[in-house]
């Protein structure tokens, strides 16, 4: 496995010099993580790369890597399965933060009571209003949104369960300055539903999923919740989901060896939703523990991320 760490270069005056044609040529012909440093090197380098960022911004089908970070640090480590290599990344938006979904590119992060979009490779952010709650722990939960945040018709969702009896919906409008709430009382409603391990949108529709084959829909329109069962098939009388989920991707992959982390290493994940060619994937939250007792364990965070690369207009808010 190979390391490369993404960051400011050393340039001799002379490449510094370089005309600004040849420069968007070259920073044209090169893939994200090498755009990345190629950004670091000048503020001439860095305002090259802008047309070259168009290219990667629209590269949907890229499949995702998976980021590493922790509370204690700024520097996040980046796997890539395809080319098996690690970059490091310095990060200080993730430092003590949490990421509660990851779809095309973006990230809803939440961070010391405050929640925003967020772009790492490009460090884009977007500001969204408080929620009503001080801050969102790591835990069973998961978010959602409809569209990436540059659109108007954004709506997003952070999802989690009040108790074993209420699950909870925080839902968010683009332009709208406050969060609205929405319950769903399993007690009343006579089911139940486990842990939420990820969520995803179509049509108008939340589909929240628990680690039971329990599926629960949330309706914008006329905000009605549904319960269902996933079953395995392919009854003809049977409703099909449009999307289909892995579970378990960073331990099936072995992601932990392939990136060197010891037996006490434990990570909560944030999965990912993104196109995978004919249909939509959803990658579930994972919990890796750690696997030596008696020992305290290093405590990471990682989500699943496809590397894509966006800017923001000058002033862009979430207010419309």
């Amino acid at each position: 496995m190979e390391e490369e760490y993404i960051g400011t270069r050393n340039s001799s005056r002379a490449w510094c010099d370089l005309h600004s044609e040849l420069l968007i040529e070259i920073a044209k012909s090169l893939g994200l993580f090498d755009l990345l440093g190629f950004r670091g090197v000048c503020k001439d380098w860095r305002a090259a790369s802008f047309s070259a960022s168009a290219t990667i911004e629209s590269a949907s089908g890229m499949k995702p890597c998976f980021l590493l970070h922790n509370d204690h640090d700024e520097k996040a480590v980046l796997f890539n399965p395809t080319t098996n290599k690690n970059y490091t990344i310095n990060i200080p938006e993730l430092k003590e933060a949490t990421c509660l979904a990851s779809t095309q590119g973006w990230l809803l992060v939440s961070q010391k009571g405050h929640i925003f979009f967020f772009c790492p490779f490009s460090r884009a952010k977007i500001d969204l209003p408080p929620l009503h709650k001080s801050e969102i722990s790591p835990g069973p939960g998961a978010a959602v949104f409809t569209s990436p945040p540059l659109s108007n018709d954004c709506t997003t969702a952070i999802i989690y369960k009040n108790n074993d009896q209420i699950l909870e919906l925080d839902v968010l409008e683009r332009g709208v300055s406050s969060w609205i709430k929405y319950e769903y009382d399993l007690k009343v409603k006579m089911t139940s539903f486990g842990v939420v391990k990820g969520a995803t949108s179509h049509d108008g529709c939340f589909y929240i999923l628990d680690d039971k084959n329990k599926l629960l829909t949330f309706t914008l329109e006329d905000k009605s919740f549904e319960m269902y069962t996933i079953v395995e098939g392919k009854d003809p009388n049977l409703e099909t989901l449009h999307f289909r989920y892995k579970e378990k991707c960073f331990t099936k992959s072995d992601l932990k060896k392939q990136m060197n982390l010891g037996d006490d290493v434990a990570i909560f994940i944030c999965g990912a939703s993104y196109f995978g060619g004919t249909s939509e994937i959803l990658i579930k939250n994972e919990n890796v523990e750690a696997r030596m007792e008696g020992i305290e364990g290093q405590h990471y965070k990682g989500v699943w991320i496809q590397p894509r690369f966006f800017q923001l207009p000058p002033n862009y808010s979430w207010s419309l």
